[in-house]
């Protein structure tokens, strides 16, 4: 039931409104379709850094190894090999001002930002970095002092328009979120963290596609271990609100507790749980009450800095005071690619993603008659950065329905697209 994710919405389009074989086989044919090139590249880079790792073992003051063996680590994001690597080749090398300002973004990665200011700013000061370097070196230098902050903010606001084909329909669309964290201190650097997010689209004349979201969700955040991987606990309080068009039913207002749990197995792979159990009150409806439960799991890998893959399967059970039962289940898939435009100008990799989701949903009217109901979603998407904060967004997904009562069938398709100017910070 929640009105944003990570990678975008995995909501239903109405409060109380299994997945087929097939559907699930071609979503996971295309996840391995996209994984294909990237595990036969990850494999090549991993064989090539044992070959390196066998060549420093002979050679190991072999300073073009040791610079190879960091680069094929970063690639990898097996940042502590990179900083071990480079700490090496710093202590051989002390002028290297290059090898300096790469074991201060390896620390940087680590979170370790003391560390990497202290590089940062040696590299600064010897004089012998390019234009391009000191540009880094400034650029990390701010975003670590930022980072290293006891109270820290980050964000993003688009604006732009949206169009839906089949109906013809087309008008303004928001989405924004804020992050705040404050340190609450500790050894294991907790944080207490509120989150708000928001989406608007207003299409006009009355549409039944006009929407307007919005949640906050606020609670501490637990790390249980000391180092950069292991579990990590928050539990939290939400509260989330849904408007639609006024001629349309379904608007709510709805409170939760939950406990998320994340657990960055390795610089590569992380997997994550959300529990949480709420109430949902109709504003339309004479006010029903609906209570909910929700579990979902889900894991994020990425075999490469640019690249990322992520799965999340989650199970709903909303009641409502009139007797009616909706069990919903969704499985999302998605997958993004960071990567060079070749335009020098830029000083930010554009992201290109894709998303695959189907939400099957059983619904009992009350012992009256039962609905089953199947939303299908696939979509692509680009973020262009013509500047570090700076973006242009375009999306295209494709949406249909297929509701299936006692008296009949009905089914609907939609695309909708949409461009967007945002800024990132």
């Amino acid at each position: 039931m929640h009105i944003v994710s990570q990678d975008g919405p995995m909501s239903h389009s109405r409060l109380l409104s299994g997945s087929g074989s097939l559907v699930r086989a071609v979503f996971l044919t295309a996840a391995l379709g996209l994984a294909a090139p990237v595990l036969a590249q990850d494999t090549a880079v991993v064989a090539e850094r044992q070959a390196i790792l066998t060549q420093m073992l002979a050679a190991p003051t072999d300073r073009e190894l040791m610079r190879r063996y960091a680069a094929l680590s970063v690639q990898l994001r097996d940042f502590e090999a990179a900083a071990a690597t480079l700490e090496r080749l710093v202590a051989l090398e002390p002028g290297n001002s290059s090898a300096r300002l790469e074991l201060a973004v390896a620390y940087f990665a680590l979170g370790n930002y003391d560390l990497a200011e202290y590089h940062l700013q040696a590299a600064q000061a010897s004089g012998a970095l390019t234009e391009a370097e000191l540009a880094d070196v400034v650029r990390y230098r701010n975003e670590a002092a930022a980072l290293d902050q006891p109270s820290r903010f980050s964000g993003r606001l688009a604006l732009g328009q949206a169009f839906t084909r089949n109906v013809d329909e087309q008008g303004p669309l928001a989405s924004g979120a804020l992050e705040w964290r404050l340190d609450m201190g500790g050894a294991n650097a907790d944080d207490f963290l509120v989150e708000l997010a928001f989406s608007s689209f207003e299409p006009g004349n009355d549409s039944v596609n006009s929407r307007l979201s919005g949640r906050l969700r606020a609670g501490p955040e637990f790390r249980l271990t000391g180092d950069a991987y292991g579990l990590r606990l928050q539990p939290y309080v939400e509260v989330r609100a849904i408007r639609y068009d006024d001629d349309v039913f379904g608007d709510y207002n709805s409170w939760e507790v939950g406990l998320a749990l994340q657990n960055p197995i390795s610089a590569s792979l992380t997997v994550y749980a959300d529990l949480s159990s709420g109430q949902a009150t109709e504003v339309e409806d004479f006010g029903q009450k609906i209570d909910f439960s929700e579990a979902e799991i889900g894991a994020t890998w990425r075999p490469s800095r640019d690249t990322r893959f992520r799965a999340t399967y989650a199970l709903t059970r909303q009641e409502g005071e009139n007797g009616t039962v909706q069990d919903v289940k969704t499985v999302r898939l998605s997958a993004q690619q960071a990567f060079d435009p070749g335009i020098k100008a830029l000083p930010r990799r554009w992201v290109v993603g894709g998303f695959g989701q189907i939400e099957s949903s059983m619904i009992d009217y009350g012992g009256f008659f039962d609905e089953d109901l199947t939303d299908r979603a696939l979509g692509l998407w680009l973020t262009a950065f013509v500047t570090d904060e700076i973006f242009i967004e375009t999306r295209a997904t494709r949406i249909s329905s297929t509701s299936e009562v006692f008296f009949g069938t009905f089914k609907e398709e939609e695309t909708i697209m949409s461009i967007q100017l945002g800024w990132e910070f």
